[in-house]
């Protein structure tokens, strides 16, 4: 699934229900249940889905959408199982092989497509001034930005020039392809944060100034270059932001305001119902309750995971959401080597960020991402003290 989910939403489906059919039919059971136990990161994905399924009982959504709620839930299943299958170091590597090459693919035919060396045909969605590949930009500039951050890490704990200056020029690759080709500002947003993190873990205090430094050059540069989609994204955010702080409702052509709009009415929802929500694959009905008689857009989708998981959940269950993610920061100093400790904290970073723009559990490449990375990633973890030094 590493090379499909940049990629395929079809080969995902399947390559899903093969990897599920593969470890039910498979031995071991006993084993299967002790690495689960053993792994906080699994057991609670487990019972995070288990709290979608009680939100089932109460959900004041229709059959349709409470199925579609729990349905998109049950990935999180996938977590434990994936932990389990990516035991084996050698499975772990040609995993992110997989990954990253579907990456590298990417970022080419973008880069062709973006010079005009590319023609628009079946599989290509963007165009020559925004050339995202197979997923649409706000997909593809959250991996691209992900996969700039791969490759600096993998830089960093190079054993050859060679290869230390390959994977740097693919960062800077990558790098470019978020900022000034595609339009996709929750990757930009990304990457910036996870420059910061390098900063930070590398070089602490120091690291941060240089961080900083770094932004600033590129906001300046932006600014400097008006066709790039760095400053037209970041333009038209402004404007649409504060265009946003009107009474008015939002227009369609107006994402942030949009998402202004729809947080404020989803926090509604939540001070209505604070501790357990409307239930799973309620969130619609809620906020057609909410926006009755208003004028406003109706959605299904507030375009926030911490807002879509707390109106569904309530706070109940945004504490379990957050529960999952700090433990995976926490654990993430457990992992083997610097390397994974750095790739689990940078993926986990991403996510946590995007989420705060996108309803990333539920988007099916974001939230295939998540999963497939939290196995592959934490399937390493052990009960031995932290890392200290690099592997």
């Amino acid at each position: 699934m590493g090379f499909s989910i940049p990629i395929s939403v079809a080969l995902d489906s399947v390559l899903a229900l093969v990897i599920l059919l593969v470890w039910l039919l498979s031995a071991g059971y006993s084993g299967k249940s002790g690495v689960i136990r053993a792994n906080p990161v699994a057991w609670l994905a487990i019972a995070l889905f288990f709290f979608y399924l009680i939100g089932c009982t109460y959900s004041i959504g229709n059959h349709e959408d409470m199925l579609d709620g729990l349905g998109k839930a049950a990935r999180l299943m996938f977590i434990p199982l994936l932990i389990i299958v990516f035991q084996d170091a050698g499975t772990r590597r040609r995993a992110w092989y997989g990954f990253i090459g579907a990456m590298l693919i990417t970022m080419l035919l973008s880069y062709l497509l973006w010079l005009g060396l590319l023609p628009q045909w079946g599989v290509i969605r963007g165009d020559t001034a925004n050339p995202f590949i197979f997923k649409m930009h706000i997909t593809h500039n959250l991996f691209m930005a992900f996969i700039a951050f791969v490759c600096v890490v993998q830089a960093r704990y190079a054993t050859m020039p060679r290869r230390r200056g390959i994977w740097l020029a693919l960062a800077l690759l990558a790098a470019f392809n978020v900022l000034f080709m595609v339009q996709g500002r929750t990757g930009q947003l990304v990457l910036l944060a996870l420059l910061v993190y390098l900063g930070v873990a590398w070089l602490r205090w120091r690291g941060l100034a240089i961080a900083l430094i770094a932004i600033g050059v590129l906001a300046a540069l932006a600014y400097a270059l008006p066709s790039s989609s760095l400053h037209q994204r970041a333009a038209l955010a402004y404007h649409e932001f504060a265009a946003a702080q009107s009474s008015a409702a939002a227009t369609m052509s107006s994402s942030v305001g949009l998402r202004m709009e729809f947080y404020r009415n989803t926090l509604e929802i939540v001070r209505q119902r604070p501790l357990l929500g409307a239930g799973t694959g309620g969130f619609r009905q809620a906020y057609a309750e909410q926006v009755s008689g208003s004028g406003r857009v109706a959605t299904h989708n507030p375009h926030n995971e911490y807002l879509m998981v707390a109106a569904q959940l309530g706070l109940a269950g945004l504490a379990l959401l957050l529960a999952l993610f700090a433990v995976q920061w926490r654990v993430a100093a457990q992992l083997p080597s610097m390397r994974e400790q750095m790739l689990a904290r940078g993926m986990l970073l991403s996510i946590m960020m995007a989420s705060a723009v996108s309803s990333t559990l539920i988007d099916h490449a974001e939230g295939w991402f998540y999963v497939w990375m939290s196995g592959l990633l934490f399937a390493a973890l052990k009960s031995a003290a932290p890392a200290r030094g690099t592997h």
